[in-house]
């Protein structure tokens, strides 16, 4: 079907008018007419009844039941030629947890920008069962889950891994290292870091009742410190939390859990869009490493408690290496 057809009828229906159409199309009026004319012997059937001696047009029955479908048709073909004049765009759908989607990943997204590669990325966010079930149901195509699930179908990697520390307004009981009785639970936001650390949490901090305040997001936590409370935190946040927030930072005398973070596929999705996929992994992968390289630089040059250092390996684990 021509698109210059179904344009100019389109247009036709909604002037009732040869003249007007001639005009909004930069064309002739018999320009006009002539089309339409192509457009009802391909079609077998009259579109438009025209008055004698008026420019004036009315839709028949078929143009009316017609004008739809030509309508339809038209988007369509609009679409197709924008999809055709940006072949090279990187579309892709993820899906991630709040606390990597606003700590981990804002820099990342600001490379993406100055790619080379035209990269059209949607960002969504949510928690770690529903990131599992959108990239089953190929609603995202990658999603950073927190914990690790096997379901048929979907590759499951983990590409990151940080110890927990504490965060507080102030110094807890002039420590820099403390034990778990130095911590008051009555005084802790609870904020669920998944299963390796509830099982840790519930082993060292026997819970005594409900958490006063049990949140999931960063931002809620930081509105509710004061100079009593307190909550765990990956490092790469203390970080931020640190130097732009003011907070203090401790870590804990025995051994933390980590806060791990996967990257998820459908092996469906990894077959139609290979290539934004393979090229995606490699950028975060890489992102990841260097920024682990850029902390690890600023603990050997520049101790937050005086002149000690703070060894980044002592928190953080190397993440798997790429397959």
């Amino acid at each position: 079907m021509n698109t210059e057809l179904i344009e100019t009828f389109i247009t036709v229906a909604n002037s009732n008018n040869i003249t007007k159409s001639a005009a909004l199309l930069h064309v002739s009026q018999a320009t006009v007419s002539h089309r339409i004319k192509q457009l009802e012997t391909k079609m077998g059937v009259s579109l438009l009844v025209r008055h004698k001696g008026s420019k004036q047009t009315e839709l028949t029955l078929a143009g009316k039941n017609f004008l739809p479908l030509a309508q339809t048709w038209l988007n369509l073909s609009h679409e197709i030629d924008a999809f055709q004049s940006r072949p090279q765009a990187m579309e892709l759908t993820i899906g991630l947890v709040n606390s990597a989607n606003n700590y981990l990943f804002p820099e990342f997204y600001t490379q993406l920008k100055k790619d080379v590669l035209d990269w059209h990325l949607t960002i969504k966010t949510m928690h770690t069962p529903e990131i599992y079930e959108q990239v089953r149901l190929n609603m995202i195509d990658i999603g950073f889950p927190l914990a690790e699930q096997v379901i048929p179908g979907i590759n499951v990697k983990k590409v990151h891994t940080e110890k927990l520390m504490i965060v507080s307004k102030n110094q807890i009981k002039d420590k820099a290292t403390l034990m778990p009785i130095d911590l008051d639970t009555n005084n802790q936001i609870y904020i669920n870091w998944g299963p390796d650390y509830r099982h840790w949490h519930n082993r060292f901090f026997p819970p005594s009742g409900t958490p006063k305040f049990s949140i999931d997001m960063i931002k809620v936590a930081l509105d509710l410190l004061d100079e009593k409370s307190w909550f765990f935190a990956p490092y790469s946040i203390c970080q931020h939390l640190q130097y732009n927030h003011n907070c203090y930072i401790s870590k804990l005398a025995l051994d933390t859990p980590s806060r791990n973070l996967y990257m998820i596929t459908s092996r469906l999705t990894e077959q139609t869009k290979r290539r934004q996929i393979v090229l995606f992994k490699h950028k975060i992968l890489q992102y990841i490493r260097k920024r682990e390289d850029y902390i690890q630089t600023m603990l050997d040059n520049c101790s937050p408690y005086g002149t000690k250092k703070h060894s980044y390996a002592a928190y953080i684990h190397e993440f798997e290496p790429s397959e």
